[in-house]
Order: structure tokens, then sequence, then C-alpha cells
């Protein structure tokens, strides 16, 4: 995405080194832009990548986060277990989502998005090997509810 989360992530100084993957080549230059200033040291790195087959080695995160790109996502399972992969056995993901309810309201819900509750969110990401640590509810501007959902690898 625009890598909004990435340089919040990187200002308030809550990581050491970040990593950011996106499908479109356009977004990775223009989020490398964005975060220029920031991205110093040859750990961090912004690239081209499909969240069904990450170019990262087992285990290479301590935490992994998405926020609004399950929508996006054609294969949830196979996506998951990607995370999975990829995080320590300590490891934690957090995946952040508006309500279907939410999306509903909203016209552009209508292409290519595929909207969750989040009772199935919590399903797949059990049947992905991550125990639920925290849901959290919350509203975000214009009154749309969101669920961060933290789970730990199993």
């Amino acid at each position: 995405g625009s890598g909004y989360l990435l340089e919040t992530v990187l200002k308030r100084g809550l990581c050491q080194n970040v990593v950011g993957v996106d499908l479109s080549e356009d977004m990775v230059k223009v989020v490398r832009k964005r975060l220029s200033k920031f991205l110093m040291n040859e750990v961090d790195d912004i690239r081209v990548g499909d969240i069904k087959s990450l170019p990262f080695a087992d285990g290479q995160f301590s935490k992994l986060c998405s926020v609004n790109t399950l929508y996006f996502w054609k294969d949830v399972s196979a996506a998951l277990s990607e995370c999975r992969r990829v995080l320590r056995d300590d490891g934690r993901l957090v995946l952040c989502f508006d309500s279907k309810e939410s999306l509903l309201d909203w016209p552009g819900h209508k292409y290519g998005f595929s909207l969750y509750e989040v009772e199935e969110v919590e399903r797949m990401l059990l049947e992905a090997g991550f125990k639920i640590l925290v849901i959290k509810e919350g509203f975000s501007s214009g009154s749309k509810k969101f669920y961060c959902l933290t789970g730990s690898v199993v």
C-alpha cells in the first residue's frame, strides 16, 4: 500500500528494522521514496512480492502486520500459511481489517473485495496455526468498524 503504517512505525521508533511487500511495482517505488529518510541500513527493505509466496526465509521475522489487505487475498489459507512460515516460533501476526458491515456501505467493495466477519478471520487464523491472543474492535473516521486480531505462532 501507501507505506503509511511503516512510516508511523518508523517515526515512533517501534522497530529497528522494517520490511514491506506490495504486489505493485509502482507502489513499491512510491513507498521507497516516501520512506527514504528512514530506510538507512541494508536490513530495511521495500520490495515487490505476493502474500502467497513471500520472498523471505523461514522464521525470518518476529512480527508481521497487515492492515486492510485481507480483502484482496485470493487464497487466504495460503496467505496465512506464508505468514506463519516467515514468522519465528515466538512470532506474532497482527491482522487489521474493516468489518463486513462497514464495507457493505462503501460501493468500492463490489470490485474484487472479499468481505469477512471477525469470526471467519479468527477461524482462518486458528486453522493456519495461530493462537488468538487479542481481538480488538474500534471505529475509524466516518464511524467505520474495524478489527485487529493478534495471533501468536503455535
